[in-house]
């Protein structure tokens, strides 16, 4: 709710204004030609077709990923979500991998997945920004989150979709356990992150580039018409299964 699916919307939409010669509303803007514009936002299904939200979700990525050039602009939105954490959390960093160091292209990549932040904090290809919030002491010492809709340089530091639980109205004696469990997942989690500097087993290093090559294929597939729905998504299964092991030996 912080408005970076807006902030999305808004640059693809000055991009295309600056090219067809129209008045753009920012104080300044400079930027090379696009060739064309790729936008992955949103959830919807293809129910009638046996496409699920998550394969509809792979489908387009995956037009994404054989299409794109250098000279593209590619816009992300929250990438895996349609699966469990570890395998939405690995196809989302194998395909911002893909972009950034493949490709090359410009793009804006959105996620609460806050290791893939940790990951790129010294990549200078990569510049990491949030949606700025104030948050402060609410009804039964719950979060509660000011929302200032400006873009902000830096990691965020935490996710606050209890709050948003809260303003949907959830009732406070589930929003506070949802509270606790929240610092619960988040302790486990960043102890999981610290890992030193070089410790990562180039065997493993090896075995994620393997991976995303191979997924990357598996995509391709599932993004032609003339292939296989069974084949794509046995082979996007096994992906997943290999995904899982690559996650719990980084």
């Amino acid at each position: 709710m912080g408005g970076k699916s807006t902030f999305l919307r808004q640059v693809c939409l000055a991009v295309i204004l600056a090219q067809v010669g129209a008045a753009v509303p920012a104080e300044s803007f400079e930027l090379s030609p696009v060739d064309q514009i790729f936008i992955r936002m949103g959830a919807k299904d293809h129910i009638m077709a046996g496409q699920s939200t998550f394969l509809t979700e792979l489908s387009e990525t995956a037009s994404m990923l054989s299409s794109a050039t250098h000279s593209s602009l590619v816009a992300l939105d929250e990438l895996g979500r349609g699966t469990s954490t570890s395998d939405g959390q690995a196809i989302a960093e194998s395909v911002l991998e893909h972009f950034v160091h493949k490709v090359q292209c410009r793009g804006m990549f959105c996620t609460h997945y806050h290791r893939l932040a940790i990951d790129y904090q010294k990549d200078p290809k990569v510049s990491l920004c949030h949606m700025a919030c104030q948050v402060g002491n609410g009804i039964g010492g719950l979060e509660e989150v000011t929302y200032l809709y400006r873009l902000t340089p830096g990691v965020c530091p935490k996710s606050y979709g209890v709050n948003v639980a809260r303003v949907a109205g959830i009732p406070i004696s589930i929003l506070k356990k949802a509270a606790s469990k929240s610092r619960e997942f988040e302790a486990i989690y960043g102890k999981s992150i610290k890992v030193s500097e070089g410790n990562l087993d180039n065997q493993i290093c090896d075995e994620m580039a393997a991976f995303l090559k191979n997924f990357i294929n598996v995509t391709r597939k599932l993004g032609c018409p003339e292939s296989s729905g069974s084949l794509g998504i046995s082979s996007l299964t096994e992906h997943q299964c290999r995904a899982r092991m690559l996650l719990q030996q980084k």
